[in-house]
């Protein structure tokens, strides 16, 4: 198991794709936002650059 599977699990999260419908569900996206940003960030930003995406409502960061 990986440090990101252990940081997704301490999030609530079994794996990266429950993360993802975490973070669209809690911040009121559609996960299809939510998977694009992911996509384009990349798996190393999924508690930094993503989590400051969603929580500003999906408006792009510079």
């Amino acid at each position: 198991m990986d440090d990101l599977t252990l940081t997704y699990r301490a999030c609530g999260a079994e794996c990266r794709e429950d993360w993802l419908r975490l973070l669209a569900c809690d911040n009121g996206l559609p996960l299809a936002d939510v998977q694009r940003a992911a996509d384009r960030y990349g798996e190393a930003e999924d508690f930094g650059r993503l989590v400051e995406f969603c929580e500003g409502h999906g408006e792009r960061l510079q």
